[in-house]
């Protein structure tokens, strides 16, 4: 597999912004006259008036360790949804090559392919089980088909999909597979970056929204081999996690314990909502998944979803994607949050 013949000329013969500083920002002897900063300070103190590492290394190398990989297989971005457009960025030639999709699944694959004037193909899942279909999926190859995302497990349907799948497509498709794995901790089946040493073409994305409770620092990050990430770090913008997201990233980071705990949590408040969606006569069925939430069919989504948001309780309601009529999707809370919940459904009129 040599990846070099899959990205795009002009980024293969791209020099990147170099930040020279990197190097020397743990030697508090160095004066930094090099970025036209505001030494002085700033209107709320010292401590914000330098621009951040570029190379996130003490972030990579904390990942690293609990990912048993090397800090050269790791790049982060400003959430996966700046990866996912740099990774189109990187190999889709606008206006040429192609991406495949499964349906119904993240909207953000789409919405970059577009952006980067870059064709969309899909596969659908199957109907009501939503498993995915690999054969499916290779028969909606192409010869300008460039990458295939995968979100495993799926948003909206927690579906996850096998190894064994994974590695047909792996061994049949020789672009590059992007396996987003947001909701990987909510899962038994652990993360397939097993398999990265094995497959060059193999990117895995995980994020620090969902399992870690860390949304609001927008934060992912890219797992592949050495010559992916190297393209990745060339094309990314140099200064793309601010620091105050790294300061608290390395500080999440020596905690495992307490989001694990969480996690654990959470999936007893799944399971616990589960139990109760099964006493009510409006649910058609419930996908419970392998995630922080669940995907229900219900007679009439609009109506749920109307009388959940007039007693201020906002569900997402996916009945306009392929297959999902009258599917909601609804997040696991804390524990106050899911009791409200299942009061509200208790006295909904179907």
């Amino acid at each position: 597999m040599e990846i070099e013949k899959l990205v795009r000329p002009n980024i293969a013969e791209f020099s990147a912004y170099t930040v020279k500083r990197d190097d020397y920002l743990e030697d508090e002897q160095f004066v930094f006259l090099d970025n036209c900063e505001n030494n002085l300070g700033s209107p709320i103190g010292l401590g914000y008036e330098r621009y951040p590492t570029s190379n996130h290394i003490a972030i990579r190398q904390k990942i690293a360790g609990l990912e048993k990989l090397n800090p050269k297989n790791i790049v982060l971005g400003n959430g996966s949804d700046e990866l996912i457009d740099l990774i189109i960025r990187c190999f889709c030639e606008p206006g040429v090559d192609e991406i495949l999709i499964n349906e119904p699944t993240f909207g953000m694959f789409r919405v970059y392919a577009k952006l980067n004037n870059v064709k969309v193909n899909s596969a659908a899942l199957v109907k009501e089980t939503f498993e995915y279909n690999i054969e499916g999926m290779i028969s909606k190859l192409t010869p300008s088909t460039k990458c295939v995302f995968i979100c495993s497990p799926n948003n909206p349907t927690g579906t996850i999909i096998q190894e064994s799948a994974l590695i047909k497509l792996l061994d049949t498709f020789k672009g590059i597979v992007i396996l987003d794995e947001a909701y990987v901790d909510f899962s038994s089946t652990g993360s397939m970056t097993r398999l990265i040493n094995n497959y060059k073409h193999l990117i895995v994305l995980k994020t620090f929204s969902k399992a870690w409770g860390l949304a609001k620092l927008r934060c992912g990050y890219a797992i592949a081999s050495e010559t992916i990430i190297s393209y990745l770090f060339k094309i990314k913008p140099p200064f793309n996690v601010n620091g105050l997201a790294q300061d608290l990233l390395i500080k999440a980071l020596t905690d495992v314990k307490l989001k694990d705990k969480y996690v654990g949590i959470i999936l007893e408040e799944k399971q616990r909502i589960l139990n109760e969606l099964k006493k009510y006569s409006f649910v058609v069925s419930v996908l419970s998944g392998h995630s922080n939430f669940l995907f229900i069919k219900v007679k009439d989504a609009d109506k749920l979803c109307s009388y959940l948001l007039h007693t201020k309780i906002l569900i997402s309601n996916r009945g306009s994607l392929l297959n999902c009529t009258n599917y909601v999707r609804i997040s696991i809370g804390n524990i106050e949050e899911n009791n409200r919940l299942i009061d509200a459904l208790n006295n909904f009129k179907s």
